[in-house]
């Protein structure tokens, strides 16, 4: 995750204030309970881009020898991966 915990909650703090105040949002909740599902949602989304960054270093490992020896572009075989496996599953990050 690229985001610690505290900028989370920073960012959907500033968020609830934003939509509340300039009335795109109509609170039906009390906002203590919208600013802690937005940091829910928010490391949610950020998970799903960690668990693609896992599968493709998990892919990539099956082509050490060739990466080693620099046969394979680390960098760009990872992005290439990554981005086929977000396109695959229509993820937008």
């Amino acid at each position: 995750m690229r985001l610690s915990s505290e900028r989370i909650a920073i960012l959907s703090k500033t968020l609830a204030d934003k939509l509340i105040e300039g009335k795109y949002l109509e609170p039906v909740i009390p906002k203590d309970q919208i600013i802690a599902k937005m940091e829910h949602i928010i490391r949610e989304e950020l998970m799903i881009e960690d668990k693609i960054n896992q599968e493709v270093k998990g892919l990539l490992s099956a082509y050490e020898r060739e990466i080693g020896r620099g046969d394979i572009d680390y960098n760009k075989m990872f992005n290439m991966i990554k981005n086929k496996l977000i396109k695959e599953r229509g993820l937008v990050l």
